[in-house]
């Protein structure tokens, strides 16, 4: 079995910036693949399918907006589908292509962004049983959604971020850019709502709301905060990381690590396609 990657037949030169700074995030997802929790996701992805009855027929043809490295992807062709993926970041779906390789399964995967371009090029009109999408960004544009029923001939799934709280991020926005991020999750959610009940039906709606505490070595810790947080307008990486140490101390334990309180609140919409 052989991964096949697809460079999509558009231009990229306004996605390059975006393209950027996931491809310089790809060996961290890589990692995260690895972690009992993300596997964890995983599985809970797949129960989810078969109790929602979202879950194809055995050999089905399914895609993932926004695949990253293909976690979940990489699940559902575990259990016998011919699993498509697609991301603007060929550094992610060079990741999936590795990931793919050394669990013995194989991925359709394709590098490009979700735009209208994209699907016209490569003519996924009802093309797939299942079309599903996990916190990808752009998903919050009301055409993106519409455009998984196009791409879909059955069920779709959108899993979003309805509310995010971490304590660490909160108080790092504020001291390095004087900000707090007052992004208004709920309002996106309900947009997306809307449009799943424009072109779909049995539209069902599930929250799941997941406290968690995380514990990180202080390098490790630099570097995820670095990810999540680090702009060019703020100066330069290298300043960043020797601040950063600083602002962290407050969050060691006895334990000499950081430890990081978040609350996710998570929409799964889903719909079968009219």
């Amino acid at each position: 079995m052989e991964t096949v990657v697809n460079t999509v037949d558009v231009s990229l030169e306004a996605w390059r910036e975006e393209q950027k700074a996931w491809n310089d995030r790809s060996d961290f997802f890589v990692e995260l693949h690895e972690r009992d929790d993300r596997k964890a996701q995983v599985v809970y992805f797949l129960n989810y399918l078969e109790k929602k009855g979202l879950l194809p027929k055995e050999g089905a043809a399914t895609l993932d907006i926004g695949c990253g490295v293909g976690d979940y992807a990489l699940g559902l062709a575990k259990k016998g589908y011919e699993a498509h993926g697609i991301d603007l970041s060929d550094g992610m779906i060079k990741g999936g292509q590795e990931l793919a390789k050394r669990e013995g399964t194989a991925l359709k995967l394709f590098v490009g962004p979700w735009s209208e371009e994209t699907r016209q090029s490569l003519e996924w009109n009802r093309k797939f049983d299942l079309t599903y999408s996990f916190f990808c960004p752009v998903m919050f544009d009301k055409a993106n959604v519409a455009a998984m029923s196009q791409t879909s001939k059955d069920k779709c799934l959108l899993v979003v971020f309805a509310d995010r709280h971490d304590t660490i991020v909160e108080a790092l926005t504020q001291h390095f850019y004087g900000t707090q991020d007052t992004f208004d999750w709920q309002s996106q959610v309900d947009g997306c709502i809307s449009v799943a009940r424009q072109v779909g039906k049995d539209v069902n709606v599930d929250y799941i709301t997941t406290p968690e505490e995380e514990a990180f070595d202080m390098e490790a810790a630099i570097e995820y905060f670095m990810l999540r947080l680090y702009s060019e307008e703020w100066g330069t990486k290298e300043a960043m990381k020797a601040a950063m140490k600083d602002a962290l101390q407050p969050y060691v334990k006895e334990d000499g690590k950081v430890h990081n309180v978040t609350e996710d609140k998570v929409a799964w919409i889903s719909w079968t396609v009219k």
